[in-house]
């Protein structure tokens, strides 16, 4: 096993389980992208964010712009880029994006929330797409959705985490007010806004699914069934963010046999069960 596919089945589980389903070239390129995207989130989410955080994301940018291939963080990234060079200007638009995700950062309308997922996730889904066969310009836009909704997925499910390390990223017009602090404190007031906001970004996380899965053609054929379990896994955190009308407390994830069932169901080519729940809505 490489070093990059080590790292991912530690700090991506879900990805990882989903790349079984790929060959063993497009799994390896596939871990190199991970691992370059996830060494730009973790830097991008050092709290509170210090000068050392900006000198390393200034140096990965900088190496993406040079195509340095020694650099430590952005190094096997720029040597993918050699027969890949379209990953090169996503790539720098994910670093950019990371650098400006500080605490502060303000969303307040639905647009702000898809411009914020397009440049933290959606760049992810357009470094992932020629490494997994897609060439065709029209497939480009719904790789891009297919980041957006795991976006928005990771945004319900880290409501409280974010909370406490000073972030916020539920669009403020869909919010009562927008000091969420008595969230912390068990007010139910405070609570009932946000579930109503949890649930929003839910369903446009849901419309985002839906655009990215029907553009699953223009990837190799391995590929559209590693990527359709990872975004049915990864839709299926939804599921467990709200319970009994309340925010769930514990870091909601999808178990490792109920993401067995969901690749059953994909490889049946059925519909999952969170899109059979979305649809009797």
């Amino acid at each position: 096993m490489s070093g990059e596919i080590r790292h991912m089945s530690r700090a991506g589980k879900t990805f990882y389980f989903a790349s079984m389903w790929l060959d063993r070239d497009a799994r390896a390129k596939a871990a190199v992208a991970y691992c370059f995207c996830r060494t730009v989130d973790d830097l991008a989410d050092d709290n509170p964010p210090g000068p050392e955080r900006m000198r390393a994301l200034t140096g990965i940018m900088t190496a993406i712009k040079l195509r340095d291939v020694h650099h430590s963080d952005a190094g096997a990234m720029v040597r993918l880029a050699e027969e890949y060079p379209e990953i090169l200007e996503p790539a720098l638009s994910l670093v950019e994006a990371c650098a400006a995700d500080v605490p502060g950062l303000e969303i307040r309308t639905e647009r702000d929330l898809i411009s914020y997922s397009h440049g933290v996730a959606g760049n992810v889904g357009l470094i992932m797409y020629p490494l997994l066969g897609g060439s065709d310009p029209r497939g480009r836009a719904l790789a891009d959705d297919l980041g957006i909704a795991m976006q928005c997925t990771n945004i319900a499910r880290d409501v409280m985490a974010d909370l406490k390390a000073g972030r916020m990223y539920l669009p403020h017009e869909w919010l009562l007010a927008p000091d969420l602090r008595g969230l912390l404190l068990g007010d139910a007031l405070t609570e009932s806004s946000v579930v109503h906001a949890v649930g929003r970004v839910l369903e446009v996380g849901r419309q985002h699914y839906r655009r990215g899965l029907s553009g699953l053609h223009y990837l190799s054929p391995r590929a559209r069934l590693a990527i359709r379990i990872a975004a049915d896994c990864y839709s299926a955190i939804g599921e467990r963010v709200v319970r009994k009308g309340r925010l769930v407390r514990r870091r909601a994830v999808v178990p490792l046999r109920r993401k067995i069932i969901v690749a059953f169901r994909a490889i049946q080519g059925r519909a999952p069960l969170a899109a059979q729940l979305s649809g009797a809505r």
